[in-house]
């Protein structure tokens, strides 16, 4: 069983600054999806209205008063931002729940594999422990770039109960 202990000040304003670059990278990732419903909305309009009659784009399945038009967009574009959020392993409502339960896990292990994520703004650790649920786990450091560690050193690792946010991390 883990043993958790509640997160220090310094702790919980290391969280926010993680959720707060969260946020960014949804409402990033908003915008491009708001940038496609646009391009995708105007550009079949603009390329009907120059080839068929108004009675004939109305008709179309690329028109405005078109239901399904819509719905299949809407839904390319949600599926599109969840993608994202998921391939860039956005984090955002676990760190809020840390933020609300304010618990943090420490556990020292060895790294199996270290990886550069999101444009080397987050460095991942999975690490192999037999005590944890699962055989492996994925831990994230988001305050850039970690280059001191490599696969098979044992390290200590603090990190926010339910997101695997890394507050600090050290070898051992």
């Amino acid at each position: 069983m883990q043993d958790y202990s509640f997160m220090t000040t310094e702790e919980i304003f290391l969280l926010q600054d993680a959720l707060k670059k969260n946020k960014r990278q949804i409402t990033k990732f908003m915008l491009i999806g708001l940038t496609l419903v646009l391009i995708a909305a105007f550009v079949p309009q603009l390329f009907l209205k120059s080839r068929l009659t108004q009675e004939e784009v109305d008709q179309s399945l690329f028109s405005y008063k078109n239901a399904w038009f819509w719905t299949w967009l809407l839904t390319f574009v949600l599926v599109l931002i969840f993608a994202l959020i998921k391939v860039t392993d956005v984090r955002y409502y676990t760190i809020k729940k840390d933020l609300t339960t304010l618990q943090k896990g420490q556990i020292q292990v060895p790294l199996e594999t270290v990886y550069q994520g999101n444009n080397d703004m987050q460095t991942s650790f999975i690490v192999k422990k037999e005590g944890l649920k699962k055989k492996q786990r994925l831990f994230y450091w988001m305050r850039g770039r970690l280059n001191d560690f490599r696969a098979g050193q044992e390290v200590e690792i603090v990190y926010g109960r339910h997101s695997r946010v890394i507050l600090s991390i050290s070898k051992v």
